[in-house]
């Protein structure tokens, strides 16, 4: 009967479902070219990090906890951060500080008013600058997205001409003008990163996240994400650690390079409250269970960090329980999706499973093909995958005309727990043909890669 409800709800559905613009994957694949923030990329560990807003100069053990217990890779700071909040967590000395943070829209900082904060170039720890925030925030019109878009490209203009290394970007929101300001900003802002904010844990995810995607790899620039991680205070939201993960995941998934937790703590008269503190506005108050949920999930970005920073995204797929109810700006797998040579067949290993999942394609620089697949279930996700849980996927290949060199009995995986590279074997059918079943939790991935001889692209 549940099944039977479900088909009809999708022909009721189908007639306004949009299945959004066709972004054509790479037919030849070329490595991008490098440019200061690809390689900055490729250098670094993925940026993992929590926005610090208006918390003030936190002691030394605060930061320590950050760094050593919340496994962040970098500190975030809000638009009032520099220079005394920044001095201060670089005054506790831990050897990992390093910082982006947010400046008003003509590069100045809130507190203080001097650009960048009176700071340097080149000082101490500094990654980068996000410069003001939204463009389109409040607009009815294009003409007002891309007057205050102006606005802050002359404060990039300034901050550049100060320091010239800092990677320089723009954080985005979904619009009606969002392409529009896409495209202006790569063709007129001297910007090195995109990023964007859309919180919502619905398959409205997905346009956002493709949307975005498709800028970076078209402008080739890296493109980061904030993660939601607050409570509204006239709404109180719930959290799951499955929603969670597959906020997380589903990033990675799209090849996003940078994550920062919106937010870590925050100062008073701001609206929200924080989902990882007991209480806002103090460095003494007590984390969470999210807190401790959202620690684990940065090891695991930065263990699978280690090689998406070194790989370039080619194409992602979904594959849905039903088509009609496919999320916005995706596209259904089919054999050949990232010009993958092997992969014949991917199913639930479960007829009766309402199993939904996305599958990402990967080439590294020297082209070794790879990809990543994630049970894309979570407790607040849209339905049908709400109900879903733990999962067996089953990806069926065919090595017939592989070379020789390249294995028929094995793949290689990235272990998200340890960063350390695993052998898996298949279940052969013939000496050509296997299958590997995938057994994953509800928000998670798996990263995998063809035994060729070449190695797993990990820095």
């Amino acid at each position: 009967m549940k099944r039977i409800i479900i088909i009809l709800l999708a022909i009721l559905l189908v007639a306004c479902i949009d299945l959004g613009i066709d972004y054509p994957d790479d037919p030849d694949f070329e490595p991008p070219q490098m440019t200061r923030a690809l390689e900055w990329i490729r250098a670094n560990p993925m940026f993992v990090s929590g926005l610090s807003v208006s918390m003030g100069e936190p002691p030394s053990d605060f930061v320590n906890t950050y760094f050593n217990d919340f496994y962040a890779t970098a500190v975030h700071l809000w638009e009032d951060g520099l220079p005394r909040e920044a001095d201060a967590w670089a005054a506790a000395g831990h050897p990992s500080f390093r910082f982006v943070s947010w400046v008003k829209s003509d590069g100045t900082s809130a507190d203080g008013g001097e650009l960048i904060g009176g700071y340097s170039a080149d000082v101490q720890g500094r990654i980068g600058f996000q410069i003001g925030d939204e463009p389109a925030r409040d607009c009815l019109s294009l003409a007002c997205a891309i007057n205050n878009l102006q606005t802050m490209e002359a404060g990039v203009n300034a901050v550049r001409a100060l320091d010239s290394n800092a990677l320089i970007y723009l954080n985005f929101q979904m619009s009606d003008y969002v392409d529009d300001v896409l495209d202006y900003y790569g063709e007129h802002v001297d910007g090195d990163i995109i990023s964007y904010d859309h919180y919502t844990r619905s398959s409205s995810a997905y346009e956002a996240l493709e949307i975005f995607r498709h800028a970076g790899l078209d402008q080739n620039k890296p493109y980061w994400r904030y993660l939601k991680s607050y409570y509204n205070q006239d709404d109180p939201d719930a959290f799951t650690e499955s929603d969670m993960r597959w906020n997380a995941f589903s990033g990675i998934l799209y090849g996003y390079t940078g994550h920062t937790w919106f937010f870590y703590n925050i100062g008073p008269d701001h609206g929200l409250d924080p989902a990882l503190f007991e209480a806002e506005d103090s460095f003494n108050t007590s984390p969470t269970a999210l807190w401790h949920i959202a620690a684990q999930i940065n090891i695991e970005m930065y263990n699978l960090g280690r090689a998406i920073t070194q790989l370039t995204s080619t194409a992602v797929r979904y594959i849905p329980l039903i088509e009609w109810l496919q999320p916005k700006e995706t596209k259904n797998w089919e054999a050949g999706a990232g010009n993958d040579p092997y992969i014949v067949d991917i199913e639930r290993s479960n007829e009766n499973s309402l199993l939904e999942f996305s599958v990402g394609f990967f080439r590294d620089d020297t082209g070794e093909f790879y990809f990543m697949l994630q049970n894309v279930s979570h407790t607040h996700g849209s339905w049908p995958v709400s109900e879903g849980g733990t999962d067996t996927i089953r990806i069926t290949f065919d090595f017939s005309n592989a070379p020789q060199e390249t294995s028929r009995s094995s793949l290689l995986t990235l272990n998200k727990l340890n960063g350390k590279v695993e052998t898996l074997l298949l279940t052969q059918s013939d000496g050509n043909r296997g299958y590997l079943d995938v057994t994953l939790a509800a928000g998670d991935p798996i990263l995998l890669k063809y035994v060729t001889g070449a190695p797993f692209a990990i820095r």
